[in-house]
């Protein structure tokens, strides 16, 4: 069956837009301790060759770690994944998200399914899924997006890829009976790793897993990112590279000649050119894996962020997150504000203020064109809250949604630093259980950019009721007048409130090396200079009025 007609009635970004239904299969359940300790042994021993004993003084696993990341690197091939980690900038702080992804894979294949160390790596991940916007949360664990499925599947598939490049290096040919075993040994392994953070399903076996990477690998021949996404896969490479490199015990250059499959190394370092700088911060990570050595161990950093874990406000806001609906965005923002505290934030610093707010029948906690001083979690609340709003056009304030804790209050107001653009108020005497955060303590919190991406994504839900119709029309009248403003609004815009298939190739006005805060600014700015020129209809000058209102 040809591709073509292979996925023409399949879902974008399903497993079927790319093989046949046949070659995919749920990932079930199986004896992972014992497929872990049988073939990780027989895996890792392969890599005990004489040049790995040489190169490596010993620690010939060091360069199994190298082929590992390849594959990680490999993953910045597809447009959607580096998007999504360029918009929550997992780049700038190299070593934590570095160290978190080996902590991950790490645990994974050392630990026991059912080890405490394992059970808090895997949620943490997940956590940092779902504020990112690429997995929901969904019986108790999560599942990845429908549109991401085949996405999130090639991370597994090019770890694979490049770690069977690692055996043939190592004398272990592809195509013959050895190698075949610990491809299939690998395809079991590495699809049940993606599992345990949404993954539902995978290649049925070794051949469907060969078809599906041969497909994926054509799509992405045939539709190369956009210069723009190129860019910034070359700027997380360049960021992460140094630390890689030191944990694969190799220079920066030689890592990339040999861990790194062709095509990987030309988009990421193109021609070959590798600044001076990164070797010298791969010396500095090296002196510092050396003096640490417990730096390797997951375990570690585990244990530290139990102690954060039962803290009082964040006990209290591990429970609001399990809690909050999974169809709204309140649940990524209390997610977005945990994981602040647990990965690389004020964990250690003082605790959020724990108190109870009674309001009175008509009450406000919040009210339009006031200042908003405070942001709040609510944990609970003994009625529902009522959301109103007036404009210019209707200054009669109408009801215009109903909030239930748990749920954030005052996020845009405080992100923005300008007065509150509706009033929160009790419709019955009410009874509030917050976690208040005050402007010292937001001011950390609004560089996180786990949360920015979670606080776009509220300010999407917010637009309007009837914002997907919306956005169609600004996308409908991007294409229909040629503008090229229209159509650099309508992709930051989509960028900024998580589509993960974006090819931003029609951004003006903006550096390739942009950040997700300067993106903001440049909406902002070019909404503004949409509405100037005049000429739109009236229902999308309102949404991007609205825009420019709402966005940070």
């Amino acid at each position: 069956m040809s591709t073509a007609s292979r996925t023409a009635g399949a879902a974008l970004g399903t497993f079927e837009a790319y093989v046949s239904s046949r070659d995919v299969a749920p990932l079930d359940a199986l004896n992972w301790d014992d497929v872990r300790r049988s073939a990780m042994r027989r895996l890792a021993w392969h890599f005990c060759t004489l040049r790995n004993l040489r190169v490596h003084r010993g620690r010939y696993l060091r360069d199994a770690i190298g082929f590992a990341w390849g594959g990680i690197y490999g993953s910045l091939r597809v447009g959607s994944i580096v998007t999504t980690s360029y918009r929550n900038e997992g780049h700038f702080r190299a070593g934590e998200r570095i160290f978190g992804t080996g902590d991950f894979f790490s645990g994974a294949l050392r630990l026991s399914r059912d080890a405490t160390a394992l059970e808090e790596l895997v949620g943490l991940v997940n956590l940092r899924h779902h504020v990112a916007g690429v997995v929901r949360r969904d019986a108790g664990g999560v599942r990845v997006l429908p549109g991401y499925e085949a996405d999130y599947a090639y991370v597994a598939t090019a770890f694979i890829e490049s770690l069977r490049r690692g055996y043939a290096a190592c004398g272990v040919r592809p195509d013959g009976a050895r190698g075949r075993l610990i491809a299939t040994e690998l395809c079991t392994i590495l699809y049940q790793v993606a599992g345990l953070t949404g993954l539902a399903r995978g290649p049925r076996d070794l051949a469907a897993h060969e078809r599906f990477r041969d497909a994926y690998e054509r799509r992405l021949e045939e539709r190369p990112p956009s210069p723009r996404v190129r860019r910034m896969g070359q700027e997380i490479a360049r960021r992460i590279v140094p630390l890689t490199a030191a944990m694969a015990d190799t220079t920066v250059a030689g890592h990339v000649a040999r861990h790194f499959d062709p095509p990987t190394r030309d988009l990421l370092f193109p021609g070959g050119q590798i600044p001076a700088a990164l070797e010298e911060q791969r010396v500095d990570w090296h002196a510092r894996l050396v003096r640490t050595p417990t730096i390797w161990e997951p375990r570690t950093r585990s244990s530290a962020r139990d102690a954060i874990r039962r803290r009082p406000d964040v006990a209290a806001l591990q429970a609001a997150y399990r809690a909050a609906p999974a169809d709204l965005t309140a649940d990524r923002l209390i997610g977005a504000i945990l994981l602040h505290l647990l990965d690389g934030g004020d964990g250690t610093g003082r605790p959020f203020e724990r108190r109870d707010i009674d309001l009175a029948a008509g009450d406000a906690l919040i009210r339009q064109g006031q200042t908003v001083g405070e942001m709040y979690v609510v944990l609970s609340a003994s009625s529902p809250l009522a959301v109103m709003r007036s404009t210019a056009a209707a200054p009669v304030p109408v009801q215009v949604a109903t909030l239930a804790a748990p749920t954030v209050l005052g996020e845009i107001g405080m992100w923005r630093g300008q007065p509150a653009v509706a009033t929160v108020m009790a419709t019955a005497a009410c009874r509030l259980d917050v976690l208040a955060i005050d402007a010292e303590r937001f001011a950390s919190l609004k560089d996180e950019s786990g949360f920015r991406a979670a606080t776009a994504a509220e300010v999407q839900r917010r637009l309007a009721l009837n914002a997907e119709l919306v956005g169609t029309l600004l996308e409908d009248t991007a294409t229909r007048t040629n503008s090229p403003l229209l159509a650099s609004i309508n992709q930051l815009f989509r960028f900024l409130s998580g589509d993960t298939d974006n090819p931003l190739d029609a951004v003006v006005g903006l550096p390739d090396e942009a950040t997700p805060a300067e993106c903001v600014e440049a909406l902002r700015a070019q909404v503004d200079e949409a509405i100037r020129a005049g000429g739109l209809g009236p229902d999308l000058e309102r949404y991007l009025a609205d825009v420019v209102s709402t966005v940070g």
